[in-house]
Parts: structure tokens; sequence; C-alpha cells
């Protein structure tokens, strides 16, 4: 009984979507269920293809997540990624959060820093 659920639990974890009920949700189905949302809400081009993709929209929340100080390692998790693959797709994030850095840093320096 043991080894069944921690296959199904393998098996599980190979989809990106589940249902309430634990079961895979083809990825066409989410497909359809994006495209719908982006037609509701008029985010799509003239022949009707939606404006971002699945990856896209998991590339947009990989950068809003780091955008907003969140931590490398809690994002990598989410995405399934490692750190380190983080670091090197989204490096031009950080890089511009390491200027904003600096900013921030310097201006305390000039008005005094408030600790």
């Amino acid at each position: 009984m043991c080894t069944l659920n921690i296959e199904l639990t393998s098996f599980i974890w190979k989809w990106i979507f589940i249902n309430s009920y634990e079961e895979p949700v083809h990825n066409q189905t989410f497909y359809m269920m994006l495209k719908r949302v982006q037609l509701q809400a008029k985010l799509v081009d003239e022949d009707g293809s939606p404006k971002i993709s699945l990856h896209g929209l998991r590339h947009t929340h990989a950068t809003i997540l780091l955008n907003n100080g969140q931590n490398v390692k809690v994002i990598a998790e989410r995405i399934g990624n490692t750190p380190n693959m983080v670091m090197n797709t989204y490096g031009h994030v950080m890089k511009e959060l390491e200027q904003e850095s600096v900013t921030v840093f310097s201006a305390s320096l000039a008005t005094g820093a408030n600790s």
C-alpha cells in the first residue's frame, strides 16, 4: 500500500497541474482555460491568440517575485528550477535590483542611515 502511494505521488508530481481529485490536468485543458481568461480580459492578438503563453506566464511570475525581493531559493522551488538556473535565467533582473540597492544605500549615506 505504501509503495503504491509513493508511486502515485511520484506520478502526480510529473504533471504541472492537478485537479481537486489529484488527477493530472491535461496541458490542453489548461491552455484553453488560459485562452478563455485572456479573451475575457481582451489580452489577445488580432488573430485571437493569447498574448502570453503558459511559459511566458511562468517567466512573468518569476520576474514579479524577484522584483518584489522574494528569496531566489523559494522562487526556484515554485517554478521547478534550481536557484542557479534562476540566477542564470533572470540575471538581468538581479542586476537591476543590485543597482536599486546601490541607489538606496547611497541615499541613506547622504541623508544619514535610519537605524
